[in-house]
């Protein structure tokens, strides 16, 4: 019996739901850490809290399949890399794409739930992986000799970890969100350059827009006398 034209589109709308749910926790984790809550989730989402417990009976289950996403991203980036026959290239391709993921953002929580039994094996396969990329990388002398593995997951995580894109995507504006991503873009070729042997990458795209830092901080208003004035610059507030 095949699927009704209703049924297709229930199941599309819990696709959709399901997926603003996990960009929501890991928008919302990633800023309030362990003190994040469902119902913040839940808005972020733009769904109500009941569609969230459908589907997940906690932030700690959010949180446990986001980790397994994040895990599946780690092991299909390095399976990738590995293949590639450039192995600098190959590793520089796998920060990119790590990095734009957001690889880093759930570190600070691991202790809401530990790392799902089905993934411990592939992960510890995949970073293994890693390990042989990254010295492949030196030999081929695209890779400067004093940077290790560690370093590089490390840069990973920080550069993966920065709000900058989220921040915008909050501010609505679509301009200033393709800013975002190409600022980010260039922070990573920026970091990629300084991993090198040898410096030779140009960096893309023009340099990023004041109005990336200073619009950030217009939707903090003050409070007590003058409420209501916005706040012109970051300088402002520090």
């Amino acid at each position: 019996m095949g699927v009704s034209k209703q049924q297709e589109a229930r199941q599309a709308e819990v696709a959709r739901n399901d997926e603003a749910l996990l960009r929501a926790a890991r928008r919302v984790f990633s800023r309030d850490g362990e003190h994040a809550s469902v119902n913040a989730i839940a808005e972020a989402a733009g769904v109500g809290v009941g569609t969230l417990y459908r589907r997940y009976n906690g932030k700690a289950a959010l949180y446990e399949r986001l980790l397994i996403l994040s895990n599946q991203q780690w092991i299909a980036a390095t399976r990738a890399a590995a293949d590639h026959p450039d192995p600098w290239q190959g590793l520089q391709d796998l920060i990119v794409q790590s990095v734009e993921y957001g690889q880093g953002t759930l570190a600070p929580l691991r202790k809401l739930t530990s790392v799902p039994a089905q993934s411990v094996e592939l992960v510890a396969a995949a970073d293994r992986d890693f390990t042989t990329l990254v010295d492949r990388a030196h030999e081929c002398g695209g890779l400067r000799r004093d940077v290790t593995a560690t370093d590089i997951v490390l840069l990973i995580e920080q550069l993966g970890r920065s709000p900058l894109v989220e921040q915008i995507q909050e501010l609505g504006d679509d301009a200033l969100d393709t800013q975002a991503r190409a600022a980010r873009r260039r922070l990573i070729v920026i970091a990629l350059d300084g991993l090198a042997a040898v410096q030779r990458a140009d960096l893309p795209g023009s340099p990023p827009s004041p109005r990336l830092l200073t619009t950030r901080w217009k939707r903090l208003t003050a409070r007590g006398p003058g409420a209501g004035h916005v706040r012109a610059s970051r300088a402002d507030v520090l």
